[in-house]
């Protein structure tokens, strides 16, 4: 009997402590407040936990009332609209706990109605005056500005005054058309241990690929998504257009050294049944050969520039380099000897094509520029949205 006496009064002390614990609380949240409330109205006898529902309403509540009242300090839109944010809060707060009937005596849940409608009208017509004066500059960079503000009196009052037809306008003033001009080298960088020769501004074979790919890459000229239209040169003459910026891709540098041979010789036997002796054993044979093989590599680098110029302005807007390198090997055998001791891997270096012939400077070239694309790509696209 004493025993369950005794685990009573401990019970009953843990109890007792952890209802005292929320006055030392300096974390108190909704989701503990709910425990409490949920807990009251199981017993709303219980004065205890209705000082404690009491309390961390009161708390909550003042958290709300600081986070306004710093706001309404601050003195810029971004202030303003998280001011409203708070409001909004604050009122779902006020909201949810009307929805407790117990809590009907004991809390007073107010509303801010007038507050969020009032915040909301000042946080939208200041964006509203922003995108104006904004517009009232007819710059594109000033047009982006002006349509993220607009995008803010849409998000608030979509219906204010004539917003929807300003983003328009703000969209398409803000929207650049950039031409992307063929792929060309500046002065003399182009190296072949065979022999040189200045490539650069008539024969690179890779020049219009790259501004075609970058363009279909881009969207081209009825691209929807960001902030401009990508043209090729002969579009954009044909349409009788003036770009308002040039993409200008750039080899600064470009070395492709001539092939470096080595060859080496491996000698391969294969043991052959060539028949069998009076007692039906079999007779072998081993087939030797001499495999002659030479191993061509071919080495690439450079530096490529994407410069973007603003033609209004004449001036520089975005400037990036890419380096890169690349090596590429042909192997290919000749054989002396059996022909029965090579086995298919050695057949496969021996029917490898050989023609050093062709146009390996052209094949380097791409294979540079088609590492560096990805990266280039998403850096002219941002550039292109900045």
């Amino acid at each position: 009997m004493k025993s369950t006496y005794l685990l009573l009064l401990a019970l009953l002390f843990i109890h007792c402590g952890s209802r005292k614990s929320i006055y030392d609380d300096n974390n108190i949240t909704e989701r503990k407040l709910d425990k409490l409330i949920r807990e009251y109205s199981a017993n709303t006898g219980d004065r205890e936990l209705a000082n404690q529902v009491k309390f961390a309403y009161d708390f909550l509540h003042n958290q709300y009332q600081a986070d306004i009242s710093r706001y309404q300090l601050g003195g810029t839109l971004a202030d303003k609209e998280r001011q409203l944010n708070a409001y909004i809060n604050l009122q779902s707060f006020y909201d949810r706990l009307r929805g407790y009937n117990t809590l009907e005596r004991l809390l007073a849940p107010g509303s801010v109605g007038t507050e969020i409608a009032k915040t909301k009208l000042e946080l939208v017509s200041g964006h509203y005056e922003l995108a104006i004066n904004w517009l009232n500059g007819r710059h594109w960079q000033e047009a982006r500005s002006a349509y993220r503000s607009l995008l803010k009196v849409q998000q608030w009052m979509p219906d204010y005054k004539d917003s929807r037809q300003l983003l328009r306008q703000a969209k398409e003033l803000g929207t650049v058309n950039a031409v992307v001009l063929p792929l060309r080298a500046e002065g003399f960088f182009y190296n072949n241990n065979m022999g040189n020769n200045g490539f650069g501004n008539n024969g690179l074979n890779s020049g219009p690929r790259l501004s075609e790919q970058l363009v279909r890459d881009l969207g081209g000229q009825l691209n929807s998504n960001g902030w401009y239209r990508v043209w090729a040169p002969w579009d954009m003459n044909r349409a009788n257009a003036e770009p308002d910026w040039t993409i200008e891709p750039v080899w600064t540098q470009l070395r492709i050294d001539g092939p470096r041979s080595n060859r080496s010789e491996r000698r391969v036997e294969k043991q052959v049944e060539i028949g069998k002796d009076t007692a039906g054993r079999p007779l072998y044979k081993v087939l030797s050969a001499v495999l002659s093989i030479t191993e061509v590599t071919y080495t690439a680098n450079g530096r490529l520039e994407i410069r973007i110029n603003d033609q209004d302005e004449r001036r520089n807007i975005g400037f990036n380099s890419w380096n890169e390198s690349y090596s590429w090997q042909q192997r290919w055998a000749t054989y002396r000897g059996d022909a029965g001791a090579l086995s298919n891997a050695d057949w496969e270096l021996i029917n490898a094509p050989r023609d050093a012939n062709r146009n390996e400077e052209a094949l380097m070239e791409q294979r540079l520029l088609e590492r560096m694309y990805p990266n280039l790509l998403n850096w002219v696209r941002g550039q292109l949205n900045m």
